[in-house]
């Protein structure tokens, strides 16, 4: 069925197309983002029974730089690029060296990474269907579409989303898109998550591939979204995700079981003169959530994972409204100033195996208040204060403020 079906995507790519007056045309665009924050508490969450101690402390980050690049190769061919440099620095990669006993070597070049987030080329049929095939953002969550400064309140995304999945969440494979009427959809088989990478703290987000030179593709994942605008500035969507990540290991210790993730999402935008609102709600499960916790114990030092238990489940839920007032004291009509509160709530061990602890410090809740001054769509100027409250009455609060500088071109 599978090799049918690869064979059936590549005639449809290979299909006659003529030279497009504007081959030679390229669009470039990005983003990017520089945040300064002071905490009032300590970085060890693990430091005491009250978590993490009081402090006082700022950090300055280069949270981001992406440029985005776009041609048309041919009339009705697409080549799409973008490429992501995090935090000013350049990453490093994970080797397994059979000839040390098959250990885990690490090549470390710089703090930061810079990553290829898009890299795809799209056959476009028209608004109702197109095939993209390549490199491209899993549809699957809030942030994969609202993900430019702009498009968010506050200076970080939200916290919620970001805890739960990969942020943002790229992989390679097939994906069919196309608009009917008022309804956008997306369907995607991509390679699947790597269960080493499963935590804690972070559930599924150390499963995205990005240790190793190689992608494993053994089991695949099958993404589908669909967007529905109701009227102008309001859509309502859902999208979710299942895929096997037992067989994507660096090596073949669970041959024996399958450990399958299956996520969930609902989601709305809302734009109304000088009102926004945006949330979601997501809801995940893993399948053999202690087998692949007892397999995980078991893996080496040098595979750099947490290697701490893993949840069955997990959920997240963000919302966010803001109202713009600056015409309150100014009439420029280029510019938005929103007053904006944020609430996320999320539990990276919502549910778990028998006899596991469901530690309180992953169930969390952050109320976050601040300013947006939006100017003409390409700089926001951003500052905000976020209070976050742990699972139980005993830890500590951990407070932050913060400032950032946003762009978009």
């Amino acid at each position: 069925m599978d090799k049918v079906f690869f064979c059936s995507i590549c005639l449809a790519l290979a299909l006659p197309v003529s030279i497009a007056a504007d081959a030679s045309k390229f669009k470039l665009a990005g983003y990017g983002e520089l945040i300064y924050s002071h905490f009032d508490y300590g970085p060890d969450q693990k430091s005491g029974p009250t978590g993490s101690p009081p402090d006082s402390r700022a950090t300055i980050d280069i949270a981001r730089l992406s440029l985005e690049l776009e041609t048309h190769l041919l009339r009705g061919v697409e080549l799409e690029a973008e490429v992501e440099i995090e935090h000013g620095g350049t990453g490093g990669a994970l080797e397994i060296e059979y000839e040390e006993f098959g250990e885990y070597e690490t090549e470390v070049e710089k703090g930061g990474e810079v990553i290829l987030e898009e890299l795809y080329i799209e056959r476009e049929f028209g608004d109702a269907f197109n095939i993209r095939l390549g490199h491209f953002y899993v549809g699957v969550g809030l942030t994969t579409e609202q993900y430019h400064p702009t498009d968010f309140f506050g200076t970080r995304r939200p916290e919620s989303e970001t805890a739960v999945m990969p942020a943002i969440w790229h992989e390679t494979g097939i994906e069919i898109n196309g608009e009917i009427h008022r309804l956008r959809y997306r369907v995607q088989l991509v390679n699947g998550l790597d269960a080493t990478g499963f935590s804690s703290q972070h559930w599924i987000v150390g499963g995205h591939q990005t240790r190793f030179e190689d992608v494993r593709a053994s089991n695949m994942a099958l993404a589908a979204r669909l967007d529905f605008h109701l009227a102008d500035g309001l859509a309502l969507g859902v999208s979710g995700y299942r895929g096997n990540s037992a067989d994507n290991r660096p090596k073949p210790d669970m041959k024996d079981a399958d450990a399958h993730v299956s996520i969930f999402d609902a989601h709305a935008v809302l734009r109304y003169n000088r009102f926004r609102a945006q949330g979601m709600y997501l809801y995940g499960h893993l399948q053999n959530a202690a087998l692949v916790s007892q397999r995980n114990r078991t893996l080496s030092n040098n595979l750099d994972v947490l290697r701490t238990p893993v949840a069955s489940a997990a959920y997240a839920l963000y919302a966010e409204v803001g109202y713009d007032i600056l015409p309150f004291f100014t009439s420029r009509k280029e510019d938005q100033c929103h007053l904006f509160f944020r609430y996320d709530a999320y539990d990276t061990m919502a549910e778990t195996p028998p006899n596991f602890f469901d530690n309180p410090r992953f169930n969390r809740r952050v109320y976050t208040l601040g300013l947006n001054y939006t100017m003409g769509h390409a700089v926001v100027l951003k500052g905000d204060y976020a209070m976050r409250r742990l699972g139980a009455a005993n830890f500590n609060g951990e407070n932050t403020a913060s400032f950032a500088l946003g762009f978009q071109f």
